[in-house]
């Protein structure tokens, strides 16, 4: 029996008699497929399965993927009928991605300062010959890097050695005679390629453009990280690469596409292409492995996906465009328009109305919507607490960028992994320890510093909880006894104090001066058997055998809420830090050991001027 050029069966060969062929019957259904706004099929997915007629023993399967002319994909090289698809013929995607972007996408425009300062170095990459390129190492004050455009490749250096990275005994050579090509791992040959094919000439790699053994330059570089990434024209992600040897997707097997004209008689045209069947559908699959991908565990690739403006994800399979305004996969599969309109995802910004002045009719949503940068801070840094640092003492650096960013779009002053507006809220964090999840040692307690921020723990010894369930401070008025926030500690100086570059060195020295209601209170007991204690002591501080122990409270902020139901009184919930004297010279001078939250019913006629149980009370957190 013959093949068509699918790799179906058709009929049979001269050689073969149909006495001498089973009866079978051909059976096809679709399991994944794409409609657009217009009402056109853009692609579909089908399952052709061949089954005795008799028997019903399937003799064979094969999964098509059709891709209409309607579709955006149609006309790309990924769905056309060449025998080698190479990156030369892949680049066209990747230039109408772009100039969509840059023409129809006012989102994803720059948006810090003119005088920013980049980084001091890129990468000038000529092809001279077919396959053949010229990479030298330049400094940035030669170009006006504001307009020209160019690459940056975040990747995961993973466990291999990164043997081809500027040294202060290389960097001379590097500028001038250039790095050779054939000594990159593979991710930075690829990134080479993908460069050129789009017709850019230049592209920033980490291990190149900064001097590796030199920590004057390498900490000024990284505090420009925030500036390298956002003005960046595109990020190329090798977002499946586990190591530098992995590759940005360039050796892609395709297969063999097949296509097929518009009838006459109305029929559109469309490419037929042979896939590995993939339950539920291609789609899904492709989101999963974006989920998954390496470079989503790694610490440091967090600030590079969250400050970069446009992303191509180089994936094993296909290439992934990511905007602000819409995530489309190579191959169509993948379409989605997006809703918030900021690439930098977890960090709302002041053009997105989180600080806007709302009118008086709206009060309601103005009084959830000021919270609203806390909630997207903490979604982010929660992310970022739970990803691989490959060297703990970057801590710090590796989130200094978002920092940076924040900053200067929002206006608010970082504190040490916290925020000065409501910082009162953002020093209730939560925190816990899991011997079996977490590995890496906790350090003592009595050492930490500071002691109120989340960032002075080891990063990886334990997973950090939002500070608070932030839609509990909405008000939304139709319940009498949804309050919001009805009590807060005022935070009274804030002293940051770096051992060297500001967001990445050490701040250990740093306090808060904080004043606020302070009580000494037992260990409270659980509302019932089987749950969990409301007092939390941080991981590293030992419990108190005294089982009349008591400890010292500092009330943080109150909020009210209506209780589930209406035969019942609204409930106050009261956030406390626990706090331990340091015993120094100061008698006033505390630091964090715990948390601990405690609700009681709440009386109405005390919401003006509500103060927790204690004494006012000043004092100096280290």
């Amino acid at each position: 029996m013959g093949h068509d050029k699918l790799g179906l069966r058709t009929s049979p060969s001269p050689s073969e008699t149909p006495t001498d062929l089973p009866t079978v019957s051909i059976r096809n259904y679709t399991y994944d497929s794409r409609v657009d706004s217009n009402g056109h099929l853009d692609y579909v997915v089908v399952n052709v399965l061949l089954q005795h007629h008799v028997s019903d023993v399937r003799d064979d399967s094969k999964s098509f993927m059709l891709h209409t002319e309607a579709g955006r994909e149609f006309n790309r090289a990924i769905c056309g009928n060449a025998d080698v698809i190479d990156i030369k013929s892949r680049s066209a995607t990747i230039c109408a991605w772009l100039k969509e972007c840059q023409t129809q996408h006012p989102a994803c425009q720059k948006s810090m300062g003119a005088n920013t300062p980049l980084g001091a170095r890129i990468l000038s990459v000529k092809e001279y010959a077919p396959g053949r390129f010229l990479v030298k190492l330049i400094e940035t004050a030669e170009i006006d890097l504001r307009s020209e455009p160019y690459l940056v490749l975040s990747h995961v250096w993973g466990n291999t050695s990164m043997t081809c990275k500027t040294l202060k005994s290389n960097i001379s050579c590097y500028q001038k005679f250039g790095i050779d090509f054939d000594i990159l791992p593979k991710n930075f040959q690829d990134a080479v390629r993908i460069t050129a094919a789009i017709g850019f000439e230049y592209i920033w790699i980490d291990s190149l453009c900064i001097i590796q053994d030199s920590t004057e330059d390498w900490q000024l570089e990284s505090t420009k990280m925030a500036a390298i990434y956002h003005m960046a024209t595109i990020t190329l992600s090798a977002t499946s690469a586990n190591n530098g040897d992995g590759g940005c997707g360039l050796d892609t097997d395709f297969g063999q596409t097949v296509r097929f004209c518009k009838t006459p008689s109305g029929i559109p045209g469309f490419a037929a292409r042979e896939i590995t069947e993939t339950i539920p559908s291609p789609a899904t699959m492709l989101k999963s492995q974006l989920r998954n991908a390496p470079v989503n565990q790694r610490g440091w690739i967090l600030q590079e996906q969250q400050l970069s403006r446009r992303i191509l994800h180089a994936m094993d399979s296909q290439f992934v465009w990511e905007c602000g305004m819409i995530t489309e996969s190579e191959d169509g599969t993948v379409y989605e328009q997006k809703k918030n309109t900021s690439m930098v995802k977890s960090l709302d910004r002041l053009e997105n109305g989180i600080y806007h002045r709302r009118s008086p009719c709206n009060d309601a949503d103005y009084h959830l919507d000021i919270y609203k940068s806390g909630y997207s801070w903490w979604k982010c840094v929660v992310d970022y607490s739970s990803r691989l640092l490959s060297k703990p003492e970057d801590q710090y650096a590796a989130l200094a960028g978002i920092v940076q960013f924040r900053h200067e779009t929002t206006g608010d002053l970082p504190v040490v992994g916290l925020w000065e507006r409501y910082l009162a809220i953002h020093l209730a964090w939560g925190i816990y320890h899991n011997p079996c999840e977490h590995t890496v040692p906790v350090w003592n307690a009595a050492y930490r510093r500071p002691s109120w921020t989340w960032m002075s723990f080891q990063h990886s010894s334990a997973k950090l909880l939002h500070p608070i369930s932030w839609p509990v401070l909405q008000v939304v008025g139709s319940r009498e006894g949804d309050l919001g926030m009805i009590y807060q500690a005022h935070v009274l100086h804030t002293n940051v104090r770096w051992s060297g570059r500001p967001l990445i060195s050490d701040p250990k020295s740093s306090t808060i001066r904080i004043r606020g209601v302070m009580h000494r209170r037992p260990r409270p007991k659980p509302v019932r058997h089987g749950i969990l204690s409301p007092l939390h002591l941080d991981p590293g501080v030992p419990e108190q055998t005294d089982a009349n122990a008591e400890y010292s409270a500092f009330a943080l902020f109150t909020y009210v809420q209506s209780a589930a139901l209406t035969n019942q009184p609204p409930f106050a919930t009261t956030v406390y830090l626990i706090i331990q004297a340091t015993n120094s010279e100061d008698d006033d001078e505390y630091m964090r050991i715990g948390r601990m939250q405690l609700t009681e019913p709440f009386e109405m006629n005390c919401r003006h001027g509500y103060l927790p149980e204690g004494v006012q009370r000043v004092i100096t957190l280290v």
